[in-house]
């Protein structure tokens, strides 16, 4: 496969497989059902002209548990790929959901994340909370015209070290010459396998994106056929059957279950601490899915890309997210979990005074962080003078270097981001509150009614018994939180 392909793939991953499989009709005839896939390791691939890997062996099941007789054949991506949009009765894998081919296709999955990830050796100690910290390192180490390459150049990274291949990039990173290497998590165990190596001798410190992969059936194919298979597999997600499945391909991936839990880094209410999720709205969610025997399966990653999964794709908890008029269609809510004012901050000294949002228009620029509530509700209040920038230490630095007037936060995080910027509170202050606001869990349309009100009732379970009072207070101890508990 093409070098530039292999992460260009990162959005429209595509393993299939072949098979033929027996389903009645309404007139009672037997018809065939073929799947199609394609060499991409481990996935799915030719070894001792058998068809194995992880995506392999977990359709080999569904296969099984839904009664289809199969023949498992490689094909070319486009012939699977015409194959699923023209004809009836055919299904394809592995596919990444995207808002394009939703409606065009049905899904049973997902049966695998594939991420774009940046990894360290193992013990290197490295604290890498955001591209910005790892912007601050002196060498990451890409494999020239991948996608992920372009993913930090488009970010902004300088320090990128480019090589020709994988084998290269990964050496260089054992051997203590770079700080960081960008590759999938798909490749990673064959590639370290590859160099003598093993995932052991690696960490992986920050997700750059995620998509999930499903099996894709025509629409030509019988919804009740595809209904069986999703439920299937989620008995296999269930009685631990996927997970066995997926530990054996990939061993130091979590993998996906049948609710999604995404989050990004924004502390204090959620963040990275010692390598572990945390954060007084993540415990929260811990509390909601340990008392629902749900796994915990929580993802970090960057707020634009937990924003786009659960937007795509069902059944997936994104945390916490504001509850804009944008936005309350676009999901279901499970909440309050927390409340906070956004307020604009100048530097301190500035003398700038702001009464009001209309003052604050005339200002030349305000600086605003990318796809973030406070950026969203400025916009619908008429703002045409916001700097997006994505990520929130940039909106502290333009502050202080004079290229913004103001710039937007929430009380709860400001105290997090400056430092992170490397300034202080003492260098800001605040000069006028555009909202109080409470946030909540956003569950995406795919997921059953039942079970968000399942969420909804053992999280008001949580406030009725004081659970939910004393998570919230380990973090904010003198917080006024009546509200919150009526609610």
């Amino acid at each position: 496969m093409k070098r530039i392909i292999l992460f260009c793939l990162i959005l429209s991953l595509f393993v299939f497989v072949g098979c033929a499989s027996t389903m009645q009709t309404s007139a009672n005839k037997p018809v065939v059902l073929k799947v199609y896939t394609e060499e991409y390791p481990p996935l799915s691939y030719a070894e001792n002209g058998k068809v194995t890997g992880q995506a392999t062996e977990v359709v080999r099941e569904l296969i099984k548990r839904t009664g289809t007789e199969a023949n498992i054949q490689m094909a070319s991506w486009d012939e699977g790929y015409n194959a699923v949009m023209e004809k009836p009765n055919v299904a394809l894998f592995s596919v990444a959901m995207t808002p394009e081919r939703k409606p065009l296709l049905q899904w049973v999955g997902p049966i695998a994340f594939l991420d774009a990830n940046l990894y360290a050796r193992k013990g290197s100690k490295l604290e890498i909370k955001t591209l910005a910290d790892a912007k601050k390192l002196s060498e990451i180490v890409t494999v020239k015209d991948y996608y992920t390459e372009q993913v930090l150049r488009d970010a902004g990274f300088s320090n990128l070290k480019n090589v020709a291949t994988e084998e290269i990039a990964i050496q260089k990173l054992l051997k203590g010459e770079v700080h960081l290497f960008s590759g999938s998590n798909l490749t990673m165990p064959a590639l370290m396998k590859k160099v003598g190596a093993t995932m052991d001798d690696v960490e992986n410190v920050l997700n750059l994106s995620t998509n999930m992969i499903y099996v894709a059936f025509s629409k030509g194919t019988s919804p009740e056929l595809v209904a069986l298979w999703q439920k299937r597999l989620d008995e296999m997600k269930a009685d631990d059957t996927f997970r066995q499945i997926y530990t054996k391909w990939l061993p130091a991936e979590t993998p996906p279950e049948i609710i999604q839990l995404m989050t990004e880094e924004y502390p204090p209410v959620t963040f990275m601490k010692d390598g572990k999720v945390s954060g007084f709205v993540t415990d929260m969610v811990r509390e909601i899915i340990a008392r629902q025997g749900i796994p915990d399966n929580i993802r970090l990653t960057s707020w634009r890309n937990a924003y786009n999964l659960a937007a795509i794709n069902p059944n997936v908890a994104l945390f916490s997210t504001e509850k804009t008029k944008e936005r309350q269609k676009l999901f279901h809510w499970v909440g309050p979990v927390g409340k906070n004012s956004a307020i604009f901050y100048a530097r301190k000294g500035s003398g700038i005074k702001i009464n009001s949002l209309e003052e604050a228009k005339k200002l030349t620029a305000i600086a605003t962080t990318t796809n973030w509530f406070t950026e969203q509700d400025l916009k619908d209040k008429g703002f045409t003078n916001l700097v997006s920038s994505p990520l929130p230490v940039t909106c502290v630095k333009q502050l202080m270097n004079g290229d913004v007037q103001l710039s937007i936060f929430t009380d709860i995080t400001i105290p997090e981001i400056v430092k992170d910027a490397g300034y202080s509170m003492d260098d800001l202050e605040p000069v006028f509150t555009v909202s109080n606001t409470y946030f909540s869990i956003a569950m995406s349309l795919g997921t059953p009614l039942e079970e968000v009100r399942k969420w909804q009732s053992v999280l008001d379970g949580l406030k009725a018994e004081g659970t939910f009072e004393k998570i919230y207070r380990s973090y904010f101890p003198d917080a006024d939180i009546d509200d919150l508990l009526k609610k």
